[in-house]
């Protein structure tokens, strides 16, 4: 028979027993935490070591490690990382960049800026173009897989950028997001099995002064894109990488594109390449809608002539009939070649180097 006294003796003790393992967990989590960071600290260090042996440059002032007991959070302050050379090809800082890993996750990182940030890039042997970007928040999401990076999400949300061959114009972003996935299996194969990665972006509220005398105007509302790197696996890094690439057959397949601009409003699908004087050249189907108010704005901005844009109105409008487009809208064959976008027979933009 349990007796009052008997029945407390057996809760005090389970209490004890409970505080006690309770108290041995949160000694063993706090002790896995800590080696965890040191294991973070080391590993980063390791990381830069190996950088610099390759000839990048790789400095910060301060390495600190926050965030207990729920997060890692380590902490760069004025960090400053350069392609290798006398004469880097890139060069990026910042005054604080900032991790966040969960300890029952390390492959998961969550990289943020909201500092602005210096982007340097020597484009073909030229000068230095200094670029600034000062965002509202920036943020990378990187998910690594067998020691690599399998996925990357950036999200920039508001700010500018200035700087370069932005001249004394500031380009005002909404929000810009990239987001990329290596081969299914992590291993890219060649032309043979040729997906090196998939890649999507979007970029929307976008207003660049420079843009106000042309057809399509200083404010672009959104441009999205999705589709496929394909290819052979560059060995060289930077330009040179996408130059052997682009030699050995390498192109993108755009699944889906969509882009709001203006008077420009289509969606388009096909596949793109680069050209010997690194320009896009291409062949895609797009879905063009009101294609009257496209036209008027080509015309007013001196880019078609009285009589090319009637002559433009008309054919678009037959094809447009033949084809049972409603409203403006018809399906045409999208072309990028000789540094020109035409769309159907409207040449709506060149195309410069993009490097």
């Amino acid at each position: 028979m349990t007796t009052p006294q008997m029945f407390k003796i057996s809760l005090t003790a389970r209490y004890i027993a409970l505080s006690a393992a309770v108290a041995l967990a949160i000694i063993a989590y706090t002790v896995y935490w800590f080696k965890l960071a040191d294991r973070i600290e080391l590993g980063f260090t390791a990381w830069a070591d190996a950088r610099r042996a390759q000839g990048m440059v790789i400095e910060y002032s301060t390495f600190e490690i926050t965030g207990f007991p729920l997060r890692v959070q380590p902490q760069i302050t004025n960090v400053r990382l350069a392609g290798p050379g006398q004469n880097p090809a890139w060069q990026w800082q910042s005054a604080r960049l900032t991790a966040n890993v969960l300890p029952y996750n390390l492959n998961h990182i969550v990289l943020s800026a909201p500092d602005p940030q210096d982007i340097s890039l020597r484009i073909n042997d030229g000068e230095l173009e200094q670029y600034r970007l000062a965002p509202l928040n920036a943020r990378a999401s990187l998910a690594v897989a067998h020691g690599k990076i399998a996925r990357m999400d950036l999200d920039i949300e508001g700010g500018t950028l200035s700087g370069g061959r932005l001249l004394a114009n500031v380009l005002t972003l909404g929000r810009a997001q990239l987001h990329t996935r290596d081969a299914e299996d992590g291993v890219p194969h060649g032309l043979q099995d040729p997906a090196l990665f998939d890649i999507s972006f979007k970029l929307e509220n976008l207003e660049y002064p420079g843009f106000t005398g042309s057809a399509l105007g200083a404010h672009l509302t959104s441009f999205a894109a999705m589709g496929a790197i394909e290819g052979a696996w560059p060995v060289a890094n930077g330009i040179a990488g996408i130059r052997k690439w682009r030699d050995d057959g390498g192109v993108a397949q755009v699944k889906a594109a969509e882009i709001d601009w203006g008077p420009l409003k289509l969606s388009a699908a096909g596949t793109l390449a680069l050209d010997a004087q690194d320009r896009l050249i291409g062949s895609l189907n797009a879905n063009l809608v009101h294609y009257e108010g496209l036209i008027k704005a080509l015309h007013d901005a001196g880019q078609l002539k009285k009589d090319e844009a009637a002559a433009a109105s008309t054919g678009l409008g037959i094809i447009a009939m033949a084809s049972g487009g409603k409203n403006g809208a018809l399906t045409l064959p999208m072309t990028l070649q000789d540094g020109a976008m035409f769309i159907g027979p409207l040449r709506v933009a060149k195309l410069k180097p993009l490097y």
